[in-house]
């Protein structure tokens, strides 16, 4: 189960065969294209392999007791800016 709060626009689900990879990074792949800056969480019921913002891997933070993953949006170049968000597990 995955739970989003913020300034969400889209929000797409790809299952391991539609990976681009091939499944390499994980079962599924969750692609949420946002507006906004700071720090951004996601609840999951499980720990993400990796996340990515805007093309660039960033560092993130998983809570296994309540299931909060966040990580930093950073501020864009320009206002209403829309940010790609990967969470892949």
């Amino acid at each position: 189960m995955l739970n989003v709060g913020g300034a969400v626009e889209h929000f797409e689900v790809h299952k391991e065969s539609e990976v681009p990879d091939g499944g390499k990074s994980g079962k599924a792949t969750f692609v949420l294209k946002v507006r906004g800056t700071g720090r951004f969480g996601v609840y999951s019921s499980q720990c993400p392999l990796k996340c990515v913002v805007g093309g660039n891997e960033t560092d993130f933070n998983y809570d296994s007791e309540t299931g909060l993953t966040t990580l930093y949006i950073p501020v864009p170049h320009k206002d209403m800016h829309v940010w790609q968000i990967e969470i892949h597990f």
